[in-house]
């Protein structure tokens, strides 16, 4: 019989066994630790180290204005991207491929030389770019297909449409503040390393296709937004100013018809211009709206029943000391109504009425009509301007506020006040932006009129309005801003500009002019802003005649038509009233005997509404003259003959009995 192994044999059998147990459960713990735990993080960890992500930019959505006009699009591009670990000579590569894409030999050099398997040569070339560097068939340099934004209209609209950067991200205006919606979904291709780092040949399709983004439908209409510009640049010009600012609201609806800001600049080449020149100064730079602010005086005045229209107020002919401090007007004034402070613009007038309102009820009114907070506008950058506390006034501060002075504003904010009082007295929230749409058609957010607040009464509102229209008048201050046929109301301002360090104010002035017509229906509010004109700097003089020329050129083209005024219709372009010409039509050729809604003919327009023939007119693209107001009661030439060259039909309209 065997005799049992020694107990110290065994003892040593036994730590073995729960040694390698032990290490067996080790191993097995760290396996599961391994395979099941952590596998999800070491897979991707692998995938990065293994693996490298090439971003692509996805289509972004179109930007209508309200007629669908296309004002930014994205077109596809060819991007030229190396691969360094298969160039056979990189030098060589550089010296090619440098001049073609407008770069130095040696800055390209230096990016092929670097540690990246993957680079962008450059993002967006042209076709002519792409056939020059495919006629060197280098191994290591391709191309791919990625979106460029482009702006069909150039610069209009530019600060309200805002721009894109080269990685399709919005950077100011709409392309910014919707860029949520518009930018979609980006994809990306997969560039595959191996253990040495060394690129395998990228995916010719992406690993993610991109996402469309979504459409953006703006208020703006671009015919007007073309007015607008147009006449704020040449009045900028003409008064050789350092810039301007206009802005045109429907004051019923609180929707932005217009936005300029000059000097502009071009979308498609935004990187060029100055960031100063880039800002929507608009809603984003605050000034002292002068004698404009005298509207809001009058409002809260009249509302709180401290002065009536016909109430009597001594101008101290020309020269007033309040609070150790001495008021002066342009002209020296007697005695002058609160109807007449307006329309000649007193200071003192205005100081005097001020003081008998009362600085806490002016600031409520003040406040009330939106100065010195956002009017929360869907664009970017909007700054709230300035209003102190009543408690904080001065006797001179209340003087000095109620004409302008010692309080701050954007032009937006005085467009949107002023379209308070257009408006029956209900402040409305103002918007760029109408609608959001994928790309199915789907509506994902769209905005309507907001009612913020009821500031005045109706009827005082309608008074405010019948004393602006004397602003008008002879002897008005703003007898240049006048429309042709059309009632308008008004009121001009002339602001010195505060110094940087805040105390005091410089020789520079700010000049304005705002306005709506007609003032009996008003369709628009426009205001007119001229920073550091030359010369004259009197809002009546520099700022008025552009509000006239922008309201008589965007009123008949929304079918707003004054009495005996004839119009220039021509396709796709604004109307432009003139005095009607009394001299004969020339001849024009015959045509087919039966009238055809065809381009270039003469349709038959008796008995239609001038709207009605104006919109005929521009979808044939017919060179109209229209005369008169009403239904058409005669043609020349008649029915079905066709306008050629420089030939212009003639259309007369007939008050409709």
């Amino acid at each position: 019989m065997k005799e049992p192994p020694p107990t110290w044999l065994r003892f040593r059998i036994t730590l073995l066994l729960c040694l390698f147990s032990f290490l067996f459960l080790v191993v097995l713990g760290r396996a599961y630790q391994l395979q099941v735990v952590q596998s999800q993080r070491l897979a991707e960890l692998a995938q990065r180290q293994s693996q490298k992500i090439v971003p692509l930019i996805p289509k972004r959505g179109i930007i209508y204005d309200r007629k669908m006009e296309e004002l930014a699009i994205s077109v596809e591009v060819d991007s030229v991207f190396a691969q360094p670990a298969k160039l056979e000579n990189s030098r060589e590569v550089a010296q090619k491929i440098a001049p073609v894409l407008g770069k130095k030999p040696v800055t390209l050099l230096t990016k092929l030389r670097g540690e990246e398997p993957f680079l962008w040569l450059q993002r967006g070339i042209s076709p002519e770019q792409r056939k020059a560097i495919e006629r060197y068939d280098i191994s290591g340099v391709a191309f791919l297909k990625e979106t460029k934004r482009f702006y069909p209209q150039g610069g209009l609209g530019a600060h309200i449409i805002g721009f894109a950067g080269l990685d399709g991200e919005g950077l100011e205006g709409v392309e910014f503040g919707y860029d949520e919606f518009i930018r979609g979904e980006p994809g990306y291709i997969v560039i595959s390393k191996d253990a040495f780092g060394r690129p395998f040949t990228p995916q010719t399709a992406p690993a993610r296709q991109s996402l469309d983004g979504s459409d953006v439908i703006l208020t703006l209409d671009k015919n007007l937004q073309y007015a607008v510009e147009k006449e704020l640049k040449r009045t900028v010009q003409t008064s050789s100013a350092h810039g301007g600012m206009a802005v045109v609201m429907n004051p019923r609806t609180g929707e932005i018809l217009a936005l300029a800001v000059e000097p502009s600049f071009d979308l498609n080449h935004f990187s060029g211009a100055p960031a100063q020149v880039r800002k929507n100064r608009a809603v984003t730079d605050s000034f002292e709206p002068g004698s404009t602010l005298k509207v809001f005086l009058l409002a809260a005045a009249l509302e709180e029943q401290a002065a009536a229209p016909k109430e009597m107020f001594f101008c101290e002919n020309g020269a007033y000391p309040v609070g150790g401090k001495v008021i002066h007007d342009t002209h020296r004034h007697g005695w002058l109504s609160l109807a007449d402070i307006i329309k000649v613009s007193s200071n003192i007038g205005a100081s005097k009425v001020g003081r008998k309102l009362g600085r806490t009820k002016l600031h409520r009114y003040l406040k009330n009509f939106g100065f010195g907070a956002k009017t929360g506008i869907d664009l970017p950058g909007e700054v709230p301007g300035f209003l102190a506390p009543p408690n904080t006034w001065s006797e001179v501060g209340l003087a000095n506020i109620s004409f302008g002075q010692g309080i701050s504003t954007t032009a937006l904010q005085l467009t949107a006040a002023l379209s308070a009082i257009a408006n029956g007295g209900v402040l409305m929230k103002p918007y760029a932006v109408k609608a959001v749409k994928d790309s199915s058609g789907k509506l994902l957010q769209e905005n309507r009129p907001k009612a913020v607040r009821r500031v005045v009464s109706a009827e005082t509102a309608s008074t405010v309005a019948r004393i602006l229209r004397t602003v008008m008048d002879e002897g008005g201050t703003g007898k240049a801003a006048r429309l042709a046929g059309y009632e308008s109301a008004g009121k001009t301002g002339t602001a010195q500009k505060a110094l940087a360090h805040g105390r005091g104010y410089s020789d520079k002035r700010i000049a304005s002019f705002f306005g709506f017509a007609p003032a009996d229906n008003p369709q628009v509010v426009i205001t007119v802003i001229i920073d550091e004109p030359q010369g004259s700097s009197y809002g009546g003089i520099v700022a008025a005649p552009a509000f006239k020329a922008i309201g008589e050129q965007i009123l008949p083209y929304m079918g707003v038509y004054p009495k005996g005024v004839t119009y220039l219709v021509r396709a796709g372009a604004a109307i432009n009233p003139v005095r009607e010409e009394r001299t004969a039509h020339p001849a024009i050729q015959p045509g087919p005997t039966e009238a055809t809604e065809e381009p270039g003919v003469m349709p038959d327009f008796s008995g239609k509404s001038l709207r009605q023939v104006v919109l005929t007119a521009q979808r044939l693209g017919l060179d109209l003259k229209l005369v008169g107001s009403g239904k058409a009661v005669s043609q020349n030439p008649p029915p079905g003959y066709v306008l050629q060259g420089q030939t212009r039909g003639v259309v007369k309209f007939s008050p409709m009995s």
